[in-house]
């Protein structure tokens, strides 16, 4: 932890035994032994509310790119029933990756932004328009 041997060790405690006296060194360890464990405690108390304040913010940017993804493909006029299979099957796969601790929704909406772009560029192939870009 700080690099400190037996020696050296051995050094500050005689040195406090000399200066505190025999019988005040074991109530100098006892309250340093209750500082650190409080300590500890509120260092723990910050980080867990510092994980659920993060939870709580991933939860909410999860909510609203879900929102902002199903108004985007409410917005394709193409295809309808391939729009509300598409938004199913996005808020399935979130609900069950939320389930498992697999909550990264992040990667399959841009797994997601690259398919309905391929499939824009081949309608538009279809269609004869050319590409945008």
């Amino acid at each position: 932890m700080f690099n400190i041997g037996f020696p050296e060790l051995l050094i500050i405690l005689a040195i406090a035994l000399i200066i505190f006296g025999p019988n005040k060194l074991p109530e100098l360890a006892k309250g340093l032994g209750r500082a650190m464990r409080e300590f500890r405690k509120a260092t723990e108390e910050v980080k867990e509310s510092f994980e659920a304040e993060t939870r709580d913010l991933n939860e909410l940017k999860d909510v609203i790119t879900e929102e902002n993804l199903l108004a985007n493909l409410a917005e394709e006029p193409s295809k309808p029933s391939e729009t509300i299979t598409e938004a199913t099957t996005h808020i399935e796969v979130s609900a069950q990756g939320e389930a498992s601790g697999h909550g990264d929704t992040s990667s399959m909406i841009e797994q997601e932004k690259v398919e309905r772009e391929n499939r824009e560029e081949s309608q538009e192939k279809k269609e004869g328009i050319p590409p945008h870009g």
